[in-house]
């Protein structure tokens, strides 16, 4: 799924981590199994909001999963209900 409102829309809320205002909707990279090539990007429906110094954080740490399991954040549960919250208000 490819949305340019729904990237919007995680984008108004805050930071995941920091809960600062967020600048960037991050794709979940290990998210739908780990997609195989690293040209494939995930879905949209994937996406948490990070501001940019978390953002930069998570890409300059390497290993995604355990970045997340760090931090005791559990980003694919934010995903799937921000998603399923957003699809119920949308009409595409």
């Amino acid at each position: 799924m490819r949305s340019k409102s729904y990237l919007k829309s995680v984008r108004q809320h805050r930071c995941l981590l920091c809960r600062r205002p967020s600048d960037d909707a991050h794709h979940l990279r290990h998210a739908e199994g780990g997609l195989s090539g690293f040209a494939r990007k995930v879905g949209d429906e994937w996406t948490v909001p990070l501001c940019r110094e978390c953002h930069n954080e998570l890409h300059t740490f390497g290993d995604e999963e355990f970045f997340w399991i760090r931090r005791r954040v559990d980003p694919e549960a934010w995903a799937e209900t921000n998603y399923e919250t957003w699809k119920q208000k949308t009409t595409f």
